[in-house]
């Protein structure tokens, strides 16, 4: 999946989680969602986050959708974050979810549960940055609209 499509998501699960959970720090716990969507893809070299930072070591040690895109990496980075503030901490690891989880429809597939599982899953029908990924970033933005709109209104 491309970046806005990651951020769109993560943004429509932050509008849900905060309307509906009790989030001690709100602001926190978003800005660290936002970070980890981001940062999973920081093994890649055609990424966001691989271009604007220089993350080459990284890059050339291990391969894109490796280690970083595991439900474990993220949950010991999460579990690091949350040390020093726990719903940063939270916050990171719902990002890091949020991503791998919108990166098991593209049909690269992603090993979730590495080292435990090492078998990629994927629901492979949408190809990264194709038509399919174009309706889904298209049908997240109007939904996150849709709800801000019906929350404002509602308040």
């Amino acid at each position: 999946m491309l970046f806005r499509t990651h951020i769109v998501f993560s943004v429509l699960v932050y509008l849900i989680i905060v309307r509906y959970l009790a989030i001690g720090s709100p602001i926190v716990f978003g800005i660290f969602l936002i970070l980890a969507t981001m940062f999973v893809d920081i093994d890649s070299r055609n990424s966001k986050m691989g271009k604007r930072f220089y993350f080459r070591p990284i890059q050339w040690i291990v391969k894109h959708r490796g280690i970083f895109h595991s439900l474990l990496f993220g949950l010991l980075i999460s579990v690091i974050i949350a040390a020093v503030h726990s719903w940063a901490g939270v916050g990171f690891f719902v990002g890091y979810v949020s991503h791998l989880f919108m990166d098991c429809f593209t049909r690269s597939g992603v090993k979730v549960f590495w080292p435990v599982y090492n078998k990629k899953i994927s629901f492979g029908w949408v190809r990264s940055g194709g038509v399919a990924e174009d309706v889904i970033f298209v049908l997240l933005l109007l939904l996150n609209l849709w709800l801000v709109w019906v929350w404002i209104v509602l308040s």
